[in-house]
Formats: structure tokens, sequence, C-alpha cells
């Protein structure tokens, strides 16, 4: 944005060639800082998918611990249970026996035909055995009860074991898998944050390269006094350019992704609706009217040599042209996603905030 005024400041000394040189240079600039908010959203997004993987790995980890501490010696277990479980199929198959013998007599002696006293005199004897055999049976039905249900909690130990034993392999499975996955995001992440750098960097040499060839052409004139770099704005604060929030603040931040110390002389301010109507903070003349990269700019000049400059707009009002007075509130532009608004004192940055009060 500083290069849009001291072109303005210069407009009428310099050259067809360094015009188009200074300019192709702000394009490129702004080409870079574009794909390098891209490129630092996708190296968030990278981050914040390896911080996920971690916390699942993390907790995978946890569980197989839990699992393998459960599963000690889980063969043994497996084994005892088994024979357990033999030793009561056994012990039932045995009662079960008895209880069969003693219902097959039962049903003989209750069903044979008495021919004489000998007969008769068995089938008593018979019948009181049965009665005191009867009682063992009842008893023997008992054990089995305990035996069913001893053999039933073994079985439910059993499959508890193995379903562990299988959830354990599946676990083991998909820690194996997501470790593969977050080293290739690692690898993403390397790759992208070296492209992230490189372009980082390219942008710091061109921002040199162009201050360079400014200091270089705006060399003061004789009768100039040149003006101190750090110029304070005491005017009363005046309106927005339009109704949004700041998304990119005037004057030095640190780059997110490396740390770097990076300036700004703008702000950027992001509507609160698109095709927002985009206004003169103050009156003034418009000095500029132009287009960079498809996006259009205004430079309006105010009085006690102060500059506004509006630019990434999407539309200018037909009626505004090079030379017109605007007054204040005045509908200069409209603006579809941000507008990048920056003001001066001559060819010395202020900080926009300083200037307008956003409501």
């Amino acid at each position: 944005m500083r290069l849009l005024i001291i072109f303005i400041l210069t407009i009428f000394t310099f050259s067809a060639n360094i015009k188009t040189e200074l300019k192709k240079t702000k394009t490129i600039i702004s080409t870079l800082n574009k794909k390098m908010d891209k490129l630092a959203n996708e190296i968030n997004n990278k981050e914040n998918e390896l911080n996920n993987l971690n916390n699942q790995i993390i907790k995978l980890n946890e569980d197989i611990k839990n699992l393998q501490l459960q599963l000690q010696n889980s063969t043994q277990k497996l084994n005892d249970l088994n024979d357990l479980k033999k030793g009561e199929l056994e012990k039932l198959q045995k009662i079960q026996d008895e209880i069969d013998n003693f219902l097959s007599t039962n049903y003989y002696i209750n069903n044979k035909t008495i021919d004489n006293v000998n007969d008769l005199i068995n089938y008593e004897l018979t019948k009181k055995a049965l009665d005191v055999y009867s009682k063992k049976i009842e008893k023997l039905l008992k054990n089995k009860n305990v035996i069913e249900k001893n053999i039933k909690t073994t079985n439910q130990q059993i499959i508890s074991i193995i379903n562990k034993q299988k959830l354990l392999k599946q676990k083991q499975a998909k820690l194996k898998s997501l470790l593969n996955k977050r080293k290739k995001e690692l690898l993403s992440l390397k790759q992208k944050k070296l492209e992230y750098k490189k372009r980082l960097y390219a942008l710091i040499n061109k921002a040199k390269n162009l201050q360079e060839k400014l200091s270089k052409i705006l060399k003061p004139k004789q009768n100039y006094k040149p003006v101190k770099a750090n110029y304070v704005y005491q005017g009363i604060k005046t309106i927005p350019p339009l109704n949004g929030k700041v998304v990119k603040y005037f004057g030095s931040y640190i780059d997110p992704i490396y740390k770097i110390k990076i300036y700004n002389d703008s702000i950027t301010i992001k509507p609160y609706k698109q095709n927002a109507i985009v206004r003169s903070i103050m009156p003034g003349k418009v000095v500029y009217i132009g287009e960079n990269v498809n996006k259009k700019i205004i430079v309006i000049k105010h009085k006690n040599n102060i500059f506004s400059i509006y630019a990434n707009l999407s539309k200018i009002s037909p009626l505004l042209k090079k030379g017109s007075y605007v007054k204040r509130g005045q509908i200069i532009a409209r603006v579809k996603d941000s507008l990048e608004f920056e003001v001066t004192y001559k060819d010395k940055p202020i900080n926009p905030l300083k200037v307008i009060r956003l409501r």
C-alpha cells in the first residue's frame, strides 16, 4: 500500500518503465502474500490433524496396555478354565446317568404285572428301596443345577478372554495404521513448511528490493524537508470506510509459522455482508483511480496532506472521476470480500485505527 502513495506523490516525475516495474513488484508481493496465507492455513490444519492423531495414539496405547495387563497368562487361564469345564461336564454326565437309571427302574416297577405272592413281596421291597433312592436323586438334581451354573460362568469367562484377545489385536492393528498415517502427515507437514519458508524469504527479499528501488527514486528535492518517520495523527477520529471487522492490523506482526517479524502498513477490513458499500472517510479530492491485479483502487487526498487509500474494490461508483471532490460519507465503491485500507501523511503510513472509529 505504501508504494501506492509514493506513486501518487511522484506520478508526474516517474518514467513509464519505473511505474511498470514497481507495479509488477507490488503484484508479485500481493500474490506471494495470498499464497502464504493459504499455505499457513494448510499448515495449521495439518498440525491440528497431527494433534488429533497423537491423542488417538496415546489413547490406543493406554487401551492396549490395560488389555495386556488383563490378559496376562491368558493362555494358562484358558487351559485351566477348559479343564474345569471338562471336569464339570463329566460330573454332570455321571449325575445324568444315575438319574436315567432311576427313572428307567422306577418306570419298570410301576408297570410290572403282579401274578403271585413272590412278585408282590419283591415289588414292596423294591418300592421301599426306591423311596430311599429318590432322596438321593433329589440331591443329585440339586448338584446338577450347581454344576450347570458353574459351566455357564466358566463359558462366560472363556468368551470374555477370547473377546479381549480379539479386541487387543484390533487395537494393535489400528495403532499400526495410525502410526503409518502420522508418518505420512509429518512428511507432508515438513514439505509444506519448507515451501512456506521459501516463499517467506522470497517475500522479504522482494519487499527489501522494492524499498531499495523506492529510496533511489524518491530522493528529496533541495528545498524539501524530510518528514519524521514516526508521524502521529492528532486529528479527530472520523467514520470508517465500511461496516466490518478488522482481520489484519497495521504495524509489525509475527509470522504465524516461523515467528519472523513482518511489517504491514495497512489494515484489512472484512465487511459484515458481501457487496458492501465503501464510503469516503473525509471530504477530499480523488487523485487516483486505477486497477492492479484485477482489483480496483481509489486514492483520495484530504486537507493537511492526509491521503486515504481504498484497495481490493470490486466496483467503483460511475460518478467518480479523477479530480472529483467527495464529501465525508459519500459512496465511492463496493467491495466483495475484504477492503485493504491505508491512511498516510504524505508518504508516511498512519495507523488507520488512529484515524477512524469502527462501529
